[in-house]
């Protein structure tokens, strides 16, 4: 098994947890609420002496870093971490983004926080910050990273999604797509269309955008997606959904990852999402500190390294990393591209918006 694979039984847990498990907005009844930082002896090192002594107290931890993530490209990370730490073992638990919520969430009520670190979605991981299971990062990775990447809480973005409309060139011949969001409710788009069943994330950012840039109402923009969804067809899951995009059994994803489709276009798929179609939804995807680690010094460790030198491996993913500067990588976003990221204070009630995308894709057929 390589380092950090998942165990079916592990899997089998996590989404047993999901389905029975409450919401992300409920109360974490034993959140941890003691003052005690158990990071504080290392905020003031810095370099080689940071280094050295948080290796060595990781060593005495038990030499091992429990993450859990829904990172699919995680291996990458910790390929390069085993390199520059090989005494260091990273047992990661991967699977979706809720059930990593829900995992996260039910250990800790029960008193039995078990990872060190976690690696996710923005909204999950303000729902753990707003119930005190995370820890903010002070480290000297954080001097390295762009402005947009700090700031959000007890966590930090290590890389962004774009969500990106993104075409298949044999279907859409070039110049056809539109310049903007607003064009796809045209009658001329119905069934060439697809969504992705679980972007709910990307429709209330979407959503936000209309009303808050664009100036529209809410029954406004709600009749603009009724419209645009008319034309759609719905695919499970993003790697599906790329796939399908790929063999041309739909003309244009609206709410493709990026790399993705830069991924399939670099393996010769005929896709292509630039010039963009404004706006591109940024969703930072972050790292957190768990406020009760078990191996606190291993998860400083981990988080210096992924927001520091790991942003290399990040870009190679073809991700967005969150460092200012990283050698030979160009951003993928062309300059002048109206971007969109959910504000720290935009609205994020999970609940309601699955809810409504669910409502808003019922009857809608499947992509097959």
């Amino acid at each position: 098994m390589r380092h950090g694979a998942l165990p079916a039984g592990l899997l089998v847990a996590g989404l047993l947890m999901s389905a029975c498990g409450p919401s992300p907005t409920t109360t974490a009844a034993n959140a941890p609420q003691e003052e005690s930082n158990p990071y504080a002896a290392y905020e003031n090192l810095k370099g080689d002496k940071r280094t050295e002594k948080l290796l060595a107290d990781a060593r005495e931890e038990g030499g091992v870093l429990d993450l859990y993530t829904s990172n699919t490209d995680i291996q990458d990370l910790v390929d390069g971490f085993k390199k520059a730490h090989p005494d260091i073992k990273v047992r990661a638990f991967r699977a979706n983004s809720e059930t990593v919520l829900q995992r996260t969430l039910q250990e800790n009520q029960a008193g039995k926080p078990q990872n060190d670190v976690i690696d996710t979605n923005d909204l999950e991981l303000r729902a753990l910050d707003s119930q005190h299971l995370l820890r903010a990062y002070t480290g000297p990775s954080l001097d390295g990273l762009k402005p947009e990447a700090k700031g959000l809480g007890n966590w930090t973005a290590e890389r962004f999604n774009a969500f990106v409309a993104g075409w298949n060139t044999r279907e859409i011949p070039k110049g056809e797509q539109p310049e903007d969001f607003t064009g796809f409710a045209d009658p001329k788009w119905k069934g060439k269309l697809s969504v992705e069943v679980g972007d709910w994330d990307w429709y209330a950012a979407m959503h936000t955008y209309l009303t808050e840039k664009k100036g529209m109402s809410e029954a406004a923009a709600d009749a603009l997606f009724k419209k645009v969804v008319a034309n759609v067809k719905v695919a499970k899951g993003h790697t599906v959904q790329g796939e399908m995009l790929s063999a041309g059994q739909f003309g244009l994803a609206l709410s493709v990852y990026s790399h993705t489709v830069d991924k399939a276009a670099r393996k010769g798929a005929p896709v292509a999402w630039k010039p963009a179609v404004e706006p591109v939804i940024l969703r930072p995807n972050g790292i957190g500190l768990m406020a009760t680690p078990r191996h606190p010094a291993a998860a400083l460790l981990w988080t210096d390294y992924v927001l520091g030198t790991g942003q290399k491996e990040i870009a190679k993913s073809l991700r967005i990393p969150a460092a200012r500067h990283v050698p030979g990588y160009d951003e993928p976003v062309p300059a002048g591209t109206e971007t969109f990221t959910l504000s720290k204070t935009g609205e994020t009630d999970t609940k309601k918006w699955d809810a409504a995308y669910d409502a808003l894709l019922r009857g809608a057929p499947q992509a097959d």
